[in-house]
């Protein structure tokens, strides 16, 4: 872990980011003494994509239909 004062990590950003990304944890200290974290965040898993035909197949199941049409007549 390291601790840097704002303004040197102002001056370094890059690098300190760098050190982030690789898995150092740094807390940044502001003037009056609190600390912030800068930390690796993960990537958001990607979207699943759907085929025309797969999205169609939602509207074969009449039960569910049923529930979406009450749902949808109960928020008129």
């Amino acid at each position: 872990m390291k601790v840097l004062p704002i303004e040197q990590a102002q001056a370094q950003f890059a690098d300190v980011c760098e050190e982030a990304l690789a898995g150092e944890v740094i807390r940044l200290q502001l003037a009056n003494g609190a600390l912030l974290e800068l930390t690796r965040v993960s990537a958001w898993p990607p979207k699943a994509a759907f085929s025309d035909q797969q999205l169609a197949q939602c509207y074969d199941d009449t039960d569910w239909a049923g529930f979406e049409n009450h749902c949808a007549k109960a928020s008129d």
